[in-house]
């Protein structure tokens, strides 16, 4: 019997088990350092209203339709606009969300 299932041994286990708490207690610092974007495409099609992170940019009610626009909205009305169009009742909420959902994508958990 061949045995082609992909079992890791444990130096990889070990390795795989070092990025991810590295990438978990970096998770803080990536979710409010994002410049480009806060959550993946899939993460928006299954979590919000929008098509894609440009999509929830262009619905923000806020001057300019990017990532930057969306965060100098004033707290409350960025929360509101979340809570009405996303699973998620605040902008930071959301953006941990996407961060865990990246990093599980990420680790094949």
């Amino acid at each position: 019997m061949v045995l082609d299932s992909g079992v890791r041994g444990p130096d990889s286990l070990q390795t795989n088990l070092t990025t991810a708490i590295e990438r978990a207690l970096s998770l803080s610092t990536w979710v409010s350092s994002s410049r480009e974007r806060v959550a993946s495409e899939a993460f928006i099609r299954r979590r919000t209203q929008f098509d894609s992170f440009d999509g929830f940019c262009a619905a923000c009610p806020c001057d300019d339709d990017t990532l930057g626009g969306v965060q100098r909205l004033p707290e409350d009305e960025r929360d509101a606009f979340v809570a009405r169009t996303t699973d998620f009742e605040t902008w930071a909420e959301m953006k941990q969300s996407a961060a865990v959902a990246d990093l599980v994508t990420l680790q094949n958990v």
